[in-house]
């Protein structure tokens, strides 16, 4: 929605909304990036605890938003394989799905990758990652 003018005046509300509702998506999916990291890594390895460096899942969760607007059924017809990759192994941790109801056409990956400073009891993860997005037509 471009600013509203009115006479000299800009007003830059309707852009301020918009980056709002942007950001409060980006934040729903990082936190459920998050849980379902959490719940993958307690389910398939025996670490006790995960380091995960501060924006890593903000900078997915908004690639993430930015892959799944390029097709017609958005975010809800989107689902997200999440993958750990440890030494050249990749283990897939998790699936998310945003709208169960509906067939999803867009499939993400997002592979995390495990630091080797790692060790046994504590899951350190790198800062990058990989994201790929299959369609189906």
């Amino acid at each position: 929605m471009p600013p509203v003018i009115n006479g000299s005046t800009i007003s830059l509300a309707p852009i301020i909304e918009e980056e709002d509702a942007e950001s409060r998506e980006a934040d729903l999916v990082m936190k459920k990036l998050k849980s379902v990291l959490y719940r993958g890594v307690e389910r398939y390895l025996t670490c006790e605890n995960v380091i995960l460096p501060r924006n890593t899942l903000r900078r997915a969760a908004l690639d993430i938003l930015d892959l799944s607007s390029r097709h017609s059924s958005g975010l809800r017809g989107t689902l997200i394989d999440l993958y750990l990759e440890d030494n050249g192994r990749s283990k897939r941790l998790a699936q998310v799905v945003a709208d169960p109801r509906r067939t999803p056409k867009t499939f993400i990956e997002l592979t995390l990758y495990r630091d080797p400073a790692s060790d046994d009891r504590t899951l350190q993860l790198h800062s990058s990652y990989a994201i790929k997005r299959l369609c189906k037509p």
